[in-house]
């Protein structure tokens, strides 16, 4: 004959392994002597830069794209604003002269560990007499 169950007995058998295991955890946490800092790690510092740019994306140029000869490429940056970045793929473009060069758009961090963008921009760089 099997012996009556009740439904407590039932639904007590994961709570007692719950609070079983918690009881042997905290026993474990509690019996670690409190770690202090030791004088080999106090002169260590972690800089996380959260509002940087990312690392730019990987881009492939295929060349047989090019508009024509006196294309270039300007490669893909991140775009908009410390924490709120946009990618903005590379082109291809043209010159507005021959001695042009293009300046790619960079983000620098001020002295006060701010980040600033600079914008793209084409340079003049004929030579000076």
């Amino acid at each position: 004959m099997k012996k009556p169950t009740s439904s407590l007995s039932l639904a007590s058998g994961p709570a007692l392994r719950l609070a079983g295991g918690l009881s042997l955890l905290s026993i474990g946490v509690f019996s670690v002597p409190a770690l202090t800092a030791s004088p080999v790690l106090a002169g260590i510092s972690l800089n996380i830069d959260i509002d940087a740019p990312p690392p730019p994306r990987e881009e492939v140029v295929v060349e047989r794209n090019r508009p024509g000869p006196d294309y270039v490429w300007l490669g893909g940056y991140w775009d908009g604003a410390p924490g709120h970045y946009t990618w903005v793929g590379g082109h291809w473009d043209r010159p507005p002269h021959p001695h042009a060069t293009w300046s790619a758009p960079h983000w620098d961090k001020d002295h006060d560990g701010h980040y600033k963008q600079t914008k793209g921009e084409w340079r003049d760089d004929s030579p000076r007499h």
